[in-house]
């Protein structure tokens, strides 16, 4: 009997301890709630992009290794075998061209849409 006395009381114990931490994770201060519209979003990844500039690129001639330089007031940013420093995110490289870099930005779900963005090689 009082085998079952402990094991219904942890039992309820779990059970309240559940119910008190979903409570709690939907007053998460970090959960952002703040929705911005699709088209202020755009705006926000287009500034955050064309502060860039490329600036060079150094390859191999197997073409196994390449290393893409931008540059923005006094930074530098290198970009190796096209993995995007966190700084850019959410932007990655969608195509290397001869005359030009293609970027790509997706945006949230409810945007249902992505932000395209042409940088020039300037060699």
């Amino acid at each position: 009997m009082n085998h079952y006395l402990i094991i219904n009381s942890f039992l309820l114990m779990i059970c309240c301890f559940n119910v008190n931490a979903d409570i709690h994770l939907t007053r998460d201060p970090f959960l952002q709630t703040i929705n911005f519209s699709c088209q202020e979003q755009t705006g926000i990844l287009n500034k955050q992009i064309q502060v860039w500039q490329f600036k060079g690129y150094i390859q191999r001639l197997d073409n196994h290794y390449q290393q893409l330089w931008l540059f923005s007031e006094n930074d530098w940013l290198a970009i190796t075998d096209n993995t995007v420093p966190h700084i850019l995110f959410p932007w990655t490289i969608s195509a290397v061209l001869d005359d030009k870099l293609l970027w790509q930005a997706s945006l949230p779900n409810y945007c249902n849409h992505k932000v395209l963005w042409t940088m020039p090689l300037i060699k």
